[in-house]
């Protein structure tokens, strides 16, 4: 992309300068401006490249939430587990120590009338 001066800028230095002079000066200032835009442009995109987040970056997060949701499960199944064996060692120490609970529970179940 290449940056050209207003046709008034040329024609004001073909005044002062004459055709020749004034052409390659306005060539230098265009090749300027292409460079100076040229290095804007990059330093935009490194600017941009340090800010914002690749496909790659999404990519890692995503796995690495999968793996965080995978423990989550291990971890929910490992609690229910401990809590259903909590729960049926405590029921088995209300009945060893407390022989009215035996009757109560068969009464609950319908074994006894």
């Amino acid at each position: 992309m290449s940056a050209t001066l207003p046709i008034r800028v040329y024609e004001a230095l073909e005044k002062r300068l004459g055709k020749e002079e004034a052409k390659e000066v306005v060539e230098a200032i265009e090749t300027s401006i292409d460079a100076i835009s040229l290095q804007r442009k990059l330093e935009v995109k490194d600017e941009l490249t340090k800010e914002l987040a690749t496909k790659a970056d999404i990519a890692r997060l995503e796995g690495e939430i999968q793996t965080v949701r995978q423990e989550i499960q291990t971890v929910r199944v490992d609690v229910i587990g401990k809590l259903k064996l909590y729960f049926l060692i405590l029921a088995f120490i209300i009945i060893l120590f407390n022989p009215g609970a035996v009757n109560l529970i068969a009464k609950l179940l319908g074994i006894i009338r």
